[in-house]
C-alpha cells in the first residue's frame, strides 16, 4: 500500500518530491512541511498452555481464514503492552499478564502497509480462550502440530522461533 499525499496539511499549498534527509519524500515548498511516511506499530502475545501456543482463526480480510498469534494496531494513547493486553482480550477474552519481550518483527508484506510487531509472552491470569473481535476460532497448537495456513509472514518467523525453542528444550511433542 502506498500513501500519496498530494497537499500540505499545515498550509494546503501542494507538495512536489524533493530529496529530503537522504530520500525522496513529499514536501511544501511554501511552508517546509516534510511528509514522512511510516510504519504502522502492531502487538500482540505469545500465550502457551501445557507447551502449546495459542492462535486465533482471522475472520475478517486481510487472511480471512488464517491463523495468526493474538495482536494488533497501537492506539495513539497507549504503549505496545497496553496493546498486547487489550488485544488478547478483545480477540481471545482472556486477561493475560506480559511476562517478556519476545521479538521484535519488521512487517513488510502486509496489505495494510509496512509496520513493526512488538511481540510479548504473556501468561493467562483470567477466562478462557474464545473467538471474540476478529476471529472465528480460537486453538492451541502443539510445535508439531502448527496449521499450515498462517496468516502473515511476521507470525510464521515467531512460530518457527518458537518451536525451535521447544525442540531445544525437549518439549517438542512426538515426532
Amino acid at each position: 500500500m502506498t500513501i500519496t499525499m498530494n497537499y500540505c496539511p499545515r498550509c494546503a499549498h501542494p507538495l512536489e518530491d524533493k530529496v529530503a534527509y537522504g530520500r525522496t519524500r513529499r514536501a511544501c515548498s511554501n511552508c517546509g512541511f516534510i511528509f514522512f511516511r511510516e510504519p504502522k506499530v502492531a502487538a500482540g502475545a505469545l500465550i502457551e498452555r501445557e507447551g502449546a501456543v495459542l492462535l486465533v482463526r482471522r475472520s475478517v480480510d486481510p487472511k480471512m481464514g488464517f491463523w495468526a498469534l493474538p495482536a494488533g494496531y497501537m492506539e495513539i494513547d497507549e504503549g505496545p503492552i497496553a496493546t498486547a493486553v487489550r488485544e488478547c482480550f478483545e480477540e481471545v477474552g482472556l486477561a493475560v499478564r506480559i511476562t517478556d519481550l519476545f521479538g521484535v518483527y519488521h512487517v513488510r508484506n502486509d496489505p495494510r502497509g509496512p509496520g513493526v510487531l512488538i511481540l510479548y509472552r504473556a501468561v493467562i491470569t483470567s477466562g478462557e480462550p474464545k473467538p471474540g473481535d476478529d476471529a472465528s476460532e480460537v486453538a492451541f497448537f502443539a510445535p508439531n502440530a502448527i496449521p499450515r495456513d498462517i496468516a502473515f509472514a511476521s507470525t510464521r518467523r515467531v512460530l518457527l522461533r518458537w518451536c525451535i525453542e521447544k525442540k531445544a528444550a525437549g518439549s517438542g511433542g512426538p515426532a
